[in-house]
Protein backbone atom coordinates (compact mmCIF):
# COMPACT_ATOMS: atom_id res chain seq x y z
CA UNK A 1 0.00 0.00 0.00
CA UNK A 2 1.41 3.25 -1.23
CA UNK A 3 1.94 5.43 1.48
CA UNK A 4 1.88 9.59 0.60
CA UNK A 5 3.38 12.60 2.56
CA UNK A 6 2.03 15.90 2.01
CA UNK A 7 3.72 19.13 3.80
CA UNK A 8 3.93 22.67 3.61
CA UNK A 9 0.42 23.42 3.10
CA UNK A 10 -2.65 25.39 4.83
CA UNK A 11 -5.47 23.21 5.45
CA UNK A 12 -8.57 24.48 5.88
CA UNK A 13 -11.04 21.87 7.13
CA UNK A 14 -14.63 23.95 7.76
CA UNK A 15 -17.33 22.47 10.28
CA UNK A 16 -14.15 20.36 11.84
CA UNK A 17 -12.24 21.38 14.85
CA UNK A 18 -9.90 22.68 14.06
CA UNK A 19 -10.74 24.33 10.96
CA UNK A 20 -7.27 25.72 10.09
CA UNK A 21 -4.16 24.27 10.66
CA UNK A 22 -0.94 26.21 9.02
CA UNK A 23 2.24 24.80 7.90
CA UNK A 24 0.19 21.57 7.99
CA UNK A 25 1.12 17.69 6.48
CA UNK A 26 -0.76 14.91 5.36
CA UNK A 27 0.03 11.52 4.98
CA UNK A 28 -1.90 9.38 3.36
CA UNK A 29 -2.09 5.60 3.20
CA UNK A 30 -3.40 4.03 0.14
CA UNK A 31 -6.99 5.83 -0.47
CA UNK A 32 -6.80 7.16 3.31
CA UNK A 33 -5.93 9.59 5.22
CA UNK A 34 -3.49 8.26 7.99
CA UNK A 35 -3.27 11.99 9.75
CA UNK A 36 -3.21 15.38 9.87
CA UNK A 37 -1.36 18.37 11.96
CA UNK A 38 1.06 20.71 12.29
CA UNK A 39 4.51 17.94 13.62
CA UNK A 40 5.43 15.85 10.80
CA UNK A 41 5.13 12.48 11.65
CA UNK A 42 8.38 9.98 11.70
CA UNK A 43 8.17 7.19 8.98
CA UNK A 44 9.52 6.71 5.66
CA UNK A 45 7.03 7.50 2.55
CA UNK A 46 6.75 6.25 -0.89
CA UNK A 47 6.68 10.12 -2.01
CA UNK A 48 6.76 13.04 -0.50
CA UNK A 49 5.24 15.68 -1.66
CA UNK A 50 5.97 20.03 -0.99
CA UNK A 51 2.79 21.68 -1.48
CA UNK A 52 5.13 25.29 -1.45
CA UNK A 53 2.47 27.14 1.22
CA UNK A 54 -0.80 26.15 -1.04
CA UNK A 55 -4.18 26.37 0.90
CA UNK A 56 -6.23 22.42 1.01
CA UNK A 57 -9.72 22.04 1.69
CA UNK A 58 -11.26 18.76 1.64
CA UNK A 59 -12.71 17.41 -1.72
CA UNK A 60 -15.93 18.27 -2.03
CA UNK A 61 -19.15 17.17 -2.60
CA UNK A 62 -22.42 17.04 -5.45
CA UNK A 63 -25.32 16.42 -3.38
CA UNK A 64 -27.42 16.68 -6.71
CA UNK A 65 -26.38 16.73 -10.06
CA UNK A 66 -27.51 16.26 -13.88
CA UNK A 67 -24.89 15.74 -15.90
CA UNK A 68 -26.42 15.29 -18.76
CA UNK A 69 -26.87 18.65 -19.00
CA UNK A 70 -23.72 19.46 -19.54
CA UNK A 71 -24.07 19.86 -23.26
CA UNK A 72 -26.60 22.48 -22.33
CA UNK A 73 -24.38 25.90 -22.29
CA UNK A 74 -25.32 27.96 -25.43
CA UNK A 75 -28.17 25.32 -26.72
CA UNK A 76 -31.07 26.99 -28.62
CA UNK A 77 -33.71 28.83 -27.18
CA UNK A 78 -37.28 26.98 -27.17
CA UNK A 79 -39.54 28.35 -30.28
CA UNK A 80 -42.29 28.67 -27.34
CA UNK A 81 -41.27 31.37 -24.51
CA UNK A 82 -41.91 28.98 -21.70
CA UNK A 83 -44.15 30.92 -19.16
CA UNK A 84 -44.03 28.69 -16.02
CA UNK A 85 -41.71 26.15 -14.49
CA UNK A 86 -43.86 22.90 -16.34
CA UNK A 87 -43.76 24.50 -19.79
CA UNK A 88 -39.70 24.75 -19.39
CA UNK A 89 -39.39 21.39 -18.63
CA UNK A 90 -41.39 20.53 -21.24
CA UNK A 91 -39.86 22.99 -24.12
CA UNK A 92 -36.15 22.66 -22.73
CA UNK A 93 -35.18 19.85 -20.67
CA UNK A 94 -37.76 17.24 -21.98
CA UNK A 95 -36.94 17.62 -25.72
CA UNK A 96 -32.88 17.63 -24.52
CA UNK A 97 -32.70 14.61 -22.47
CA UNK A 98 -35.10 12.77 -25.11
CA UNK A 99 -32.46 13.49 -28.05
CA UNK A 100 -29.57 11.98 -25.67
CA UNK A 101 -27.85 9.09 -27.35
CA UNK A 102 -24.75 6.66 -26.24
CA UNK A 103 -22.18 9.15 -27.49
CA UNK A 104 -23.77 12.39 -26.45
CA UNK A 105 -24.46 10.84 -23.44
CA UNK A 106 -21.10 9.96 -22.73
CA UNK A 107 -19.67 13.34 -23.79
CA UNK A 108 -21.99 14.46 -21.13
CA UNK A 109 -20.66 12.07 -18.67
CA UNK A 110 -16.59 12.90 -19.64
CA UNK A 111 -17.16 16.76 -19.91
CA UNK A 112 -19.24 17.27 -17.07
CA UNK A 113 -16.79 14.87 -14.25
CA UNK A 114 -13.95 16.72 -16.06
CA UNK A 115 -15.44 19.99 -14.68
CA UNK A 116 -16.03 18.69 -11.45
CA UNK A 117 -12.77 16.68 -11.36
CA UNK A 118 -10.96 20.91 -12.13
CA UNK A 119 -13.12 22.24 -9.72
CA UNK A 120 -12.50 19.99 -6.77
CA UNK A 121 -15.65 18.34 -6.15
CA UNK A 122 -14.76 14.77 -5.83
CA UNK A 123 -17.97 12.96 -5.10
CA UNK A 124 -21.07 13.56 -7.07
CA UNK A 125 -24.53 12.16 -6.68
CA UNK A 126 -26.01 12.07 -9.89
CA UNK A 127 -29.95 12.28 -11.52
CA UNK A 128 -29.67 10.65 -14.86
CA UNK A 129 -31.80 10.77 -17.72
CA UNK A 130 -31.29 10.05 -21.36
CA UNK A 131 -35.00 8.25 -22.40
CA UNK A 132 -33.88 7.29 -25.85
CA UNK A 133 -30.41 5.20 -23.59
CA UNK A 134 -31.36 3.63 -21.01
CA UNK A 135 -29.89 0.17 -21.17
CA UNK A 136 -26.28 0.54 -20.17
CA UNK A 137 -26.27 4.24 -19.32
CA UNK A 138 -25.42 4.11 -15.65
CA UNK A 139 -22.44 1.34 -16.14
CA UNK A 140 -21.31 3.82 -18.46
CA UNK A 141 -21.78 6.74 -15.61
CA UNK A 142 -19.92 4.32 -12.91
CA UNK A 143 -17.16 3.51 -15.40
CA UNK A 144 -16.77 6.84 -16.45
CA UNK A 145 -16.72 7.83 -12.39
CA UNK A 146 -14.34 5.38 -12.15
CA UNK A 147 -11.48 6.83 -14.92
CA UNK A 148 -11.69 10.04 -13.47
CA UNK A 149 -11.60 8.35 -9.81
CA UNK A 150 -14.33 10.30 -8.72
CA UNK A 151 -16.95 8.59 -6.41
CA UNK A 152 -20.37 8.42 -8.25
CA UNK A 153 -23.84 7.98 -6.84
CA UNK A 154 -25.95 6.96 -9.59
CA UNK A 155 -30.09 7.07 -10.37
CA UNK A 156 -31.99 6.81 -13.36
CA UNK A 157 -35.09 9.34 -13.59
CA UNK A 158 -38.27 7.32 -13.68
CA UNK A 159 -41.36 8.57 -15.22
CA UNK A 160 -44.15 8.28 -17.06
CA UNK A 161 -44.20 11.14 -19.50
CA UNK A 162 -42.49 8.90 -22.31
CA UNK A 163 -45.31 5.52 -22.12
CA UNK A 164 -45.21 2.32 -20.37
CA UNK A 165 -41.52 0.47 -22.42
CA UNK A 166 -39.15 3.24 -21.24
CA UNK A 167 -41.00 3.27 -18.04
CA UNK A 168 -40.10 -0.64 -17.55
CA UNK A 169 -36.35 0.36 -19.57
CA UNK A 170 -35.88 2.76 -16.98
CA UNK A 171 -36.83 0.87 -13.41
CA UNK A 172 -34.58 -2.13 -15.02
CA UNK A 173 -32.25 -0.14 -15.19
CA UNK A 174 -32.09 0.92 -11.65
CA UNK A 175 -32.59 -2.37 -10.28
CA UNK A 176 -29.91 -3.45 -12.43
CA UNK A 177 -27.46 -1.03 -10.96
CA UNK A 178 -28.54 -1.77 -7.71
CA UNK A 179 -27.26 -5.39 -7.94
CA UNK A 180 -24.18 -4.64 -9.59
CA UNK A 181 -23.11 -1.54 -7.69
CA UNK A 182 -24.52 -2.59 -4.11
CA UNK A 183 -21.25 -3.89 -2.75
CA UNK A 184 -18.91 -1.23 -4.59
CA UNK A 185 -16.79 0.75 -3.10
CA UNK A 186 -16.97 4.27 -4.90
CA UNK A 187 -20.14 3.51 -7.09
CA UNK A 188 -23.72 3.75 -4.89
CA UNK A 189 -26.98 3.21 -6.87
CA UNK A 190 -30.11 4.89 -5.67
CA UNK A 191 -33.51 4.32 -7.22
CA UNK A 192 -34.54 7.12 -9.21
CA UNK A 193 -37.20 9.00 -9.73
CA UNK A 194 -38.43 12.36 -12.15
CA UNK A 195 -40.89 13.79 -9.59
CA UNK A 196 -44.41 12.78 -8.36
CA UNK A 197 -46.40 14.37 -10.97
CA UNK A 198 -44.78 12.91 -13.57
CA UNK A 199 -45.80 9.70 -12.01
CA UNK A 200 -49.42 7.83 -11.62
CA UNK A 201 -50.29 5.97 -8.49
CA UNK A 202 -50.01 2.42 -10.53
CA UNK A 203 -46.25 3.37 -11.50
CA UNK A 204 -45.85 4.33 -7.68
CA UNK A 205 -46.92 0.85 -6.95
CA UNK A 206 -44.87 -0.78 -9.58
CA UNK A 207 -41.46 0.90 -8.41
CA UNK A 208 -42.40 -0.45 -4.46
CA UNK A 209 -43.40 -3.44 -5.39
CA UNK A 210 -39.73 -3.86 -7.49
CA UNK A 211 -37.66 -2.61 -4.70
CA UNK A 212 -39.46 -3.33 -1.71
CA UNK A 213 -37.77 -7.16 -1.00
CA UNK A 214 -34.69 -5.45 -1.79
CA UNK A 215 -32.40 -5.64 1.40
CA UNK A 216 -31.27 -1.89 0.90
CA UNK A 217 -32.55 1.05 -1.48
CA UNK A 218 -33.58 4.44 -1.23
CA UNK A 219 -34.90 6.94 -3.96
CA UNK A 220 -33.52 10.16 -5.16
CA UNK A 221 -36.48 12.29 -6.32
CA UNK A 222 -37.25 15.95 -7.08
CA UNK A 223 -39.96 17.12 -4.61
CA UNK A 224 -41.99 20.07 -4.35
CA UNK A 225 -39.89 21.87 -6.63
CA UNK A 226 -42.75 24.10 -7.86
CA UNK A 227 -46.06 24.40 -6.57
CA UNK A 228 -47.53 22.33 -9.56
CA UNK A 229 -46.08 19.43 -7.75
CA UNK A 230 -47.78 19.89 -4.79
CA UNK A 231 -51.48 20.65 -6.69
CA UNK A 232 -51.08 17.31 -8.65
CA UNK A 233 -50.78 15.43 -5.03
CA UNK A 234 -53.75 17.27 -4.19
CA UNK A 235 -55.52 16.59 -7.12
CA UNK A 236 -55.09 13.17 -6.75
CA UNK A 237 -56.45 13.26 -3.28
CA UNK A 238 -53.09 13.15 -0.94
CA UNK A 239 -52.20 15.95 1.45
CA UNK A 240 -48.69 16.77 -0.44
CA UNK A 241 -46.43 15.57 -2.13
CA UNK A 242 -44.28 13.75 0.36
CA UNK A 243 -47.89 12.00 2.05
CA UNK A 244 -48.20 10.67 -1.21
CA UNK A 245 -44.51 8.91 -1.51
CA UNK A 246 -45.01 8.08 2.16
CA UNK A 247 -48.39 6.37 1.20
CA UNK A 248 -46.85 3.76 -1.30
CA UNK A 249 -43.87 3.27 1.19
CA UNK A 250 -41.23 4.69 -0.77
CA UNK A 251 -39.65 6.79 1.66
CA UNK A 252 -36.96 5.66 4.23
CA UNK A 253 -33.42 6.42 5.82
CA UNK A 254 -31.98 6.35 1.94
CA UNK A 255 -34.18 8.88 0.73
CA UNK A 256 -32.81 11.38 -1.37
CA UNK A 257 -35.32 14.81 -1.36
CA UNK A 258 -34.27 17.11 -3.48
CA UNK A 259 -35.85 20.97 -3.71
CA UNK A 260 -38.73 20.40 -1.21
CA UNK A 261 -39.14 24.51 -1.62
CA UNK A 262 -43.21 24.29 -1.16
CA UNK A 263 -43.68 21.58 1.49
CA UNK A 264 -45.25 21.60 4.46
CA UNK A 265 -44.00 21.64 8.68
CA UNK A 266 -45.59 18.08 8.22
CA UNK A 267 -43.85 17.18 5.63
CA UNK A 268 -40.36 18.27 7.46
CA UNK A 269 -41.40 16.21 10.39
CA UNK A 270 -42.32 13.42 8.56
CA UNK A 271 -38.35 13.76 6.62
CA UNK A 272 -37.19 14.28 10.20
CA UNK A 273 -38.90 11.35 11.62
CA UNK A 274 -38.07 8.51 8.64
CA UNK A 275 -34.14 10.34 8.58
CA UNK A 276 -34.12 11.12 5.05
CA UNK A 277 -31.74 13.12 3.35
CA UNK A 278 -32.70 16.44 2.17
CA UNK A 279 -30.42 18.57 -0.28
CA UNK A 280 -31.42 22.44 -1.72
CA UNK A 281 -30.44 23.83 -5.30
CA UNK A 282 -30.36 27.26 -4.86
CA UNK A 283 -28.99 28.85 -8.13
CA UNK A 284 -31.28 26.13 -9.82
CA UNK A 285 -33.90 27.57 -8.07
CA UNK A 286 -33.15 31.46 -8.71
CA UNK A 287 -32.93 30.27 -12.67
CA UNK A 288 -36.27 28.54 -12.86
CA UNK A 289 -37.72 31.24 -10.74
CA UNK A 290 -39.62 28.72 -8.64
CA UNK A 291 -39.07 30.19 -5.36
CA UNK A 292 -36.59 29.85 -2.58
CA UNK A 293 -36.43 26.71 0.62
CA UNK A 294 -37.59 28.64 4.15
CA UNK A 295 -34.06 28.86 6.23
CA UNK A 296 -36.14 26.76 8.62
CA UNK A 297 -36.38 23.71 6.61
CA UNK A 298 -32.80 23.72 5.56
CA UNK A 299 -31.52 24.37 9.40
CA UNK A 300 -34.20 21.51 10.40
CA UNK A 301 -33.46 18.69 8.29
CA UNK A 302 -29.71 18.95 7.77
CA UNK A 303 -29.61 19.85 4.29
CA UNK A 304 -26.80 19.45 1.84
CA UNK A 305 -26.17 21.56 -0.97
CA UNK A 306 -26.26 20.88 -4.89
CA UNK A 307 -26.35 22.15 -8.42
CA UNK A 308 -29.39 20.64 -10.19
CA UNK A 309 -27.47 20.42 -12.92
CA UNK A 310 -26.56 24.06 -13.26
CA UNK A 311 -22.85 23.96 -12.52
CA UNK A 312 -20.03 22.02 -11.24
CA UNK A 313 -18.11 24.40 -9.09
CA UNK A 314 -19.50 24.10 -5.18
CA UNK A 315 -17.76 26.82 -3.71
CA UNK A 316 -19.29 28.87 -6.55
CA UNK A 317 -23.06 27.58 -5.43
CA UNK A 318 -22.41 28.09 -2.19
CA UNK A 319 -21.52 31.37 -2.61
CA UNK A 320 -24.14 32.38 -4.93
CA UNK A 321 -26.77 30.65 -2.81
CA UNK A 322 -25.65 33.11 0.20
CA UNK A 323 -25.92 35.72 -2.07
CA UNK A 324 -29.09 35.24 -3.50
CA UNK A 325 -30.67 34.41 0.02
CA UNK A 326 -29.40 37.69 1.30
CA UNK A 327 -30.95 39.29 -1.70
CA UNK A 328 -34.33 38.69 -0.20
CA UNK A 329 -33.47 39.47 3.60
CA UNK A 330 -33.77 42.81 5.02
CA UNK A 331 -31.18 44.06 7.16
CA UNK A 332 -30.00 42.30 10.01
CA UNK A 333 -32.21 39.04 9.51
CA UNK A 334 -30.80 35.22 10.06
CA UNK A 335 -29.67 34.06 6.38
CA UNK A 336 -28.63 30.07 6.72
CA UNK A 337 -25.04 28.70 7.26
CA UNK A 338 -23.67 27.79 3.39
CA UNK A 339 -20.32 26.22 5.31
CA UNK A 340 -22.33 24.01 6.92
CA UNK A 341 -24.22 23.04 4.16
CA UNK A 342 -21.29 22.67 1.77
CA UNK A 343 -18.74 21.14 4.31
CA UNK A 344 -21.10 20.16 7.40
CA UNK A 345 -23.91 18.32 6.02
CA UNK A 346 -22.44 17.07 2.67
CA UNK A 347 -19.80 15.04 4.16
CA UNK A 348 -22.56 13.37 6.35
CA UNK A 349 -24.85 12.55 3.34
CA UNK A 350 -21.94 11.17 1.44
CA UNK A 351 -20.74 9.44 4.22
CA UNK A 352 -24.21 7.94 4.67
CA UNK A 353 -24.54 6.77 1.42
CA UNK A 354 -21.31 4.97 0.65
CA UNK A 355 -20.91 3.85 4.02
CA UNK A 356 -17.44 5.46 4.38
CA UNK A 357 -15.47 8.90 5.54
CA UNK A 358 -16.09 11.33 3.15
CA UNK A 359 -15.73 14.91 2.64
CA UNK A 360 -12.83 16.23 5.76
CA UNK A 361 -9.28 16.31 5.94
CA UNK A 362 -9.08 13.41 8.60
CA UNK A 363 -7.56 10.41 9.81
CA UNK A 364 -10.00 7.76 8.39
CA UNK A 365 -11.60 9.63 5.67
CA UNK A 366 -11.17 8.74 2.17
CA UNK A 367 -8.21 11.36 0.74
CA UNK A 368 -9.70 13.46 -1.63
CA UNK A 369 -8.47 16.90 -1.46
CA UNK A 370 -8.94 20.11 -3.21
CA UNK A 371 -5.40 22.07 -3.25
CA UNK A 372 -5.55 26.04 -4.42
CA UNK A 373 -2.10 28.28 -4.88
CA UNK A 374 -4.26 31.24 -3.03
CA UNK A 375 -2.06 33.92 -1.46
CA UNK A 376 -4.34 35.92 0.57
CA UNK A 377 -4.22 39.66 1.21
CA UNK A 378 -5.49 39.21 4.74
CA UNK A 379 -4.57 36.77 7.35
CA UNK A 380 -6.45 33.14 7.29
CA UNK A 381 -7.70 32.19 11.34
CA UNK A 382 -10.17 29.59 11.86
CA UNK A 383 -12.53 32.64 12.87
CA UNK A 384 -11.46 34.05 9.15
CA UNK A 385 -12.19 30.65 7.48
CA UNK A 386 -15.55 31.68 5.72
CA UNK A 387 -14.48 34.62 4.26
CA UNK A 388 -11.62 33.34 2.56
CA UNK A 389 -13.36 30.20 1.28
CA UNK A 390 -16.24 31.69 -0.15
CA UNK A 391 -14.51 35.64 -1.39
CA UNK A 392 -10.57 34.21 -1.65
CA UNK A 393 -10.52 31.30 -3.39
CA UNK A 394 -11.91 32.49 -6.61
CA UNK A 395 -9.44 30.87 -9.04
CA UNK A 396 -9.76 26.41 -9.62
CA UNK A 397 -7.50 24.57 -7.54
CA UNK A 398 -4.06 23.92 -9.34
CA UNK A 399 -4.02 20.48 -7.49
CA UNK A 400 -6.40 18.07 -6.90
CA UNK A 401 -6.10 14.62 -5.44
CA UNK A 402 -8.85 12.00 -5.12
CA UNK A 403 -8.28 8.08 -3.41
CA UNK A 404 -4.75 9.34 -2.47
CA UNK A 405 -3.98 9.66 -5.90
CA UNK A 406 -3.08 13.10 -8.07
CA UNK A 407 -5.75 13.48 -10.85
CA UNK A 408 -4.82 17.31 -11.02
CA UNK A 409 -0.86 18.58 -10.49
CA UNK A 410 0.76 22.23 -10.79
CA UNK A 411 -3.02 22.48 -12.99
CA UNK A 412 -2.18 19.99 -15.41
CA UNK A 413 -4.81 16.73 -15.74
CA UNK A 414 -3.07 13.73 -15.26
CA UNK A 415 -4.49 10.19 -17.31
CA UNK A 416 -6.82 12.55 -19.55
CA UNK A 417 -6.79 14.68 -22.22
CA UNK A 418 -8.58 17.84 -21.46
CA UNK A 419 -8.41 19.15 -24.94
CA UNK A 420 -9.66 15.99 -26.44
CA UNK A 421 -12.73 15.55 -23.95
CA UNK A 422 -13.71 18.91 -24.55
CA UNK A 423 -13.83 18.59 -28.46
CA UNK A 424 -15.88 15.68 -28.68
CA UNK A 425 -18.30 16.95 -26.27
CA UNK A 426 -18.28 20.10 -28.74
CA UNK A 427 -18.98 17.87 -31.73
CA UNK A 428 -21.62 16.11 -29.71
CA UNK A 429 -23.11 19.37 -28.46
CA UNK A 430 -23.61 20.45 -32.17
CA UNK A 431 -25.71 16.83 -33.14
CA UNK A 432 -27.47 17.29 -30.09
CA UNK A 433 -28.86 20.27 -30.90
CA UNK A 434 -29.56 19.46 -34.44
CA UNK A 435 -31.28 16.23 -33.43
CA UNK A 436 -33.47 18.35 -30.97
Amino acid sequence: MSKKLLKNLHLINPCSEPAFIENAFVAISGDTIESAGSSLPAGEYDEIHDLGGKVALPGMINAHHHLYSSLAIGMPLPKNNPANFVEKLKEVWWKMDLALDHDSTQACFEAGLLDSLKAGTTTVIDHHCSPSYIEGSLSLLADTGEKMGLNISLAFEITDRNGEEKFEASLNENLEALEKYSGSHHVHPTVGMHASFTLSDDSLKKIHDAVSSLDSWGIHIHVSEDMADEHDAADRGYGSVLERLNQFDLLNQNSLIIHGLHIKETDVNLIGELNAMFVHNPSSNANNRVGMTPNLNLDELGSGLGTDGMQANMLREGKEGMLIRSSHLPGGAASSDYMRLLFGNNPEIASKLFGRKIGRILPGYQADLAIYDYSPRTPITESTVFGHVFFGLSELPSDVITRGEFRIKDRQLLMHSEKEIKANAVTQAEKLWNHF
